[in-house]
């Protein structure tokens, strides 16, 4: 695969652009129970912390072992991220700490795939017998993350919406 700087351009951009809404949520998590689950799913905490705990033990690590390294990686080598992911309890209680966390590790990112330069994009990662490169790789990350953010988003809006109609039938119904 031919990689062009136009294409590493635009993942940069993407993964700028993750950073920027982790930042954005800071500004309205406050607003929503991020701490509540429902059956068999995660509150918008425990999805933040998975987020960035792939980021950190699974992606970043990839990326840094595929820029250093002239032979292919094998991501059968890493550990899936769903395998080793716990719920840090502490964390989970302050969410903006978290968002923080969040924004600076994507920044350390952000500055690990600037420094790589176009011709180490093609390298080459295995899993089995598929085989990606780098670019791939990175831009496989950029899409479950913003498919992650959109799920937190949409959330978000879901808790808003509900308590902006239960405002409205209160102020319908004022004996209730």
């Amino acid at each position: 695969m031919d990689i062009k700087q136009s294409q590493i351009d635009s993942l940069i951009d993407d993964v700028a652009y993750l950073e920027h809404e982790a930042e954005a949520l800071k500004y309205v998590i406050d607003s929503v129970p991020y701490d509540e689950t429902s059956p068999g799913r995660r509150s918008i905490a425990e999805i933040l912390m998975f987020l960035d705990h792939a980021q950190q033990n699974y992606y970043r690590e990839v990326i840094e072992d595929a820029f250093k390294s002239v032979r292919p990686i094998n991501l059968n080598a890493y550990t899936d991220p769903e395998e080793t992911f716990e719920k840090d309890e502490e964390l989970a209680k302050d969410i903006q700490k978290l968002l923080y966390k969040i924004s600076k590790h994507r920044v350390a990112i952000l500055n690990l795939i600037k420094n790589i330069n176009l011709i180490d994009w093609e390298r080459e990662i295995t899993k089995g017998r598929q085989t990606i490169s780098l670019y791939e790789f990175t831009n496989q990350m950029v899409r479950k993350e913003r498919a992650t953010l959109k799920e937190i988003a949409d959330l978000v809006l879901t808790y808003q919406n509900s308590k902006q109609m239960q405002r409205e039938l209160e102020s319908r119904n004022p004996e209730s």
